[in-house]
């Protein structure tokens, strides 16, 4: 029985794939994986940056919605959370409490965490992580 391999976006990949319009990288993507995940919490910080702006958000939540399954933080996720961001302020290394969010949902799910801005997320030794190499045939939309 092979393993389908599962894979949590972040959202430097959203924004790759959708304000970009990056086919290369939604390719790569869908032909790597079986399953995606998208935790709210990118959902969120997606959509934001749009209402910011003063963009309509229904047909990019639409999308995101499309790309693959939101997940909704549980007790595992939180516990997960908690632990890794008491690790990293003991060590001095506190990162965004939104990648830690990110991050724990990927660990929970036993997904590799799919970013193109790991700066953050190398200090997750447990954390499984794809970083596409950088294939550019963007076609810009959303504007």
């Amino acid at each position: 029985m092979v393993a389908v391999l599962r894979g949590v976006v972040d959202t430097s990949v959203v924004i790759e794939l959708f304000d970009r319009g990056n086919t290369v990288l939604l390719e790569d993507i869908l032909n790597r994986y079986g399953g995606l995940y998208v935790p709210w919490i990118v959902l969120y910080e997606y959509l934001y940056g749009h209402k910011y702006l003063g963009r309509g958000v229904e047909k990019r939540k639409r999308a995101v919605e499309k790309l693959g399954q939101i997940v909704w933080v549980t007790q595992d996720i939180l516990a997960k959370a908690m632990e890794i961001d008491v690790e990293l302020h003991r060590k001095g290394e506190a990162i965004p409490f939104s990648d830690i969010l990110v991050a724990a949902t990927a660990i929970t799910l036993k997904a590799e965490l799919i970013t193109l801005d790991r700066r953050y997320y190398t200090r997750i030794p447990e954390l499984k992580m794809y970083v596409p190499k950088p294939s550019r045939k963007p076609q810009a939309k959303n504007k």
